[in-house]
């Protein structure tokens, strides 16, 4: 059974930078890295392998071998804690490609990565959209903290929400709190898919506790859909919204409020231009 997260509390104070790379695919292009007909396949250090450019956390020490295997010669070391970036894996294997700001590194054994993402954003993210027949919102979202990331738990971002819209010629203000898990929710090492909660606390809802909408960021797709929400009865209809592209973080922040706002029944706005300012 996979457990959601979910918050309880206010943001905590920030405990962690991720300092992971931003690689232009350029690097890709180097002497010993050159993309083959097959765009899905480059060549890396004389090996073939399979594009899947990405950033990973370090779990254990982990050699830095030569070629795809442990017989390869060693060139150097990860240690604990570090954050590389790949540009893919041998297929039908657990050797990944290693890069960094200068080109190809070596092969890793993946056993000891885990794919994370970073979920600072440096601009706030903005958005408007209409949600149904005379409802249209507005919101601004802007990053706080990273939380987590010791005792085993999950590394996230968070994010503080305003949002603001308008139904019938009333017009209303209200906070939401957001995050996105910076590691695979499930635990998952190979699968990049992380989780991203809209939070509503009480007072803009007659629970006891904060109504949460769950979305999952599925970064090999490019896409954000729906999951599912704390409150089944809050949601609209069959809850069919489609998936929203999304191919980074802002870009993904936005989809899930998106996609929030438009699954919220009409209970929920209810409830909302009753109580919020």
């Amino acid at each position: 059974m996979v457990t959601f997260l979910t918050r309880q509390h206010g943001f905590g104070k920030m405990n962690w930078v991720l300092g992971a790379l931003s690689l232009a695919c350029a690097l890709l292009l180097s002497a010993n890295s050159v993309i083959a007909e097959d765009t899905k396949t480059i060549e890396f250090m004389g090996q073939k392998i399979v594009s899947a450019p990405g950033t990973y956390l370090v779990r254990k020490d982990v050699n830095i071998r030569s070629l795809p295997k442990t017989s390869g010669k060693r060139l150097g070391k990860f240690e604990d804690g570090a954050v590389i970036e790949v540009a893919g894996r041998v297929a039908k294997s657990d050797w990944y490609a290693a890069i960094d700001e200068n080109g190809p590194v070596g092969f890793v054994f993946g056993s000891v990565l885990s794919p994370i993402i970073d979920g600072r954003v440096d601009k706030d993210v903005t958005g408007e959209l209409q949600v149904g027949p005379g409802l249209r919102c507005g919101f601004r979202i802007i990053f706080m903290a990273k939380t987590g990331g010791d005792g085993g738990l999950i590394r996230s971002s968070d994010y503080e929400t305003t949002i603001v819209c308008e139904r019938n010629q009333q017009r209303v203000r209200f906070p939401a709190q957001m995050f996105i898990t910076e590691e695979p929710f499930n635990g998952s090492r190979k699968q990049r898919i992380f989780q991203i909660n809209v939070d509503l606390l009480d007072g803009l809802h007659d629970l006891d506790d904060i109504f949460s909408t769950i979305t999952l960021f599925d970064l090999d797709k490019n896409q954000v859909r729906f999951d599912k929400t704390t409150e089944p009865k809050f949601i609209a209809g069959a809850a069919s919204t489609e998936a929203r592209p999304a191919e980074s973080v802002p870009e993904a922040l936005a989809a899930a409020l998106e996609i929030a706002l438009m699954i919220w029944s009409p209970v929920v706005w209810d409830e909302i231009f009753e109580r919020a300012e």
